[in-house]
């Protein structure tokens, strides 16, 4: 059975079942095998945003500490009204970040300044900026999770900025989870 057809298979097989009881044993599931199938090109899937949705519910359902705001949500949001963290390490961030994205050090040297605002964290996918908005929740931060992070951004047609200006490349973390749209160019370490 090729990869593409698997993927189709699980996909369909997905839609047709209980999602609220199986959405997260399919999710985790998905995962793992582009974890241990790093060979599996993403970039021939056919439906890349519904993978990139699929994985970021299975994340929330992991993390059910961690609230989640959705990118349409976030986007309606007044610009004084929040702080966008990007959780991501340096060289991810170098290749690109939200617009007005800052580091989680640079979070922690203006904490004070934040404390009256909504803190959005994103990643690549939402894993990480999951974990972070658990361990900022501890502290009392009013932290959110923005739902589907950096893939869901692309996959809403929205930018991405480097030192040069607006750039539609981004760093995905692995080629494994390269689930950008055409027109947007996915950067990992080999």
């Amino acid at each position: 059975m090729s990869v593409n057809v698997f993927k189709q298979y699980i996909l369909g097989y997905i839609d047709s079942m209980n999602r609220i009881n199986k959405l997260t044993y399919f999710g985790t599931i998905i995962m793992s095998l582009l974890s241990i199938f790093g060979c599996i090109n993403p970039q021939k899937s056919a439906n890349k945003d519904k993978i990139v949705s699929t994985m970021a519910t299975s994340i929330s359902k992991k993390f059910k500490s961690a609230p989640q705001m959705t990118i349409e949500e976030f986007t309606k949001l007044e610009k004084d009204s929040y702080v966008l963290v990007d959780v991501r390490p340096q060289e991810e961030r170098d290749i690109s970040t939200l617009p007005g994205a800052i580091s989680i050090a640079e979070f922690h040297q203006n904490k004070e300044s934040y404390k009256d605002k909504k803190v959005v964290a994103y990643c690549t996918i939402g894993f990480r900026s999951s974990k972070w908005v658990t361990d900022m929740k501890k502290t009392g931060i009013n932290a959110f999770n923005l739902k589907e992070s950096a893939l869901g951004w692309a996959h809403r047609g929205f930018n991405f900025v480097d030192k040069n200006g607006e750039t539609k490349r981004l760093h995905v973390y692995e080629e494994a989870w390269n689930f950008l749209p055409d027109g947007y160019t996915g950067v990992f370490d080999d």
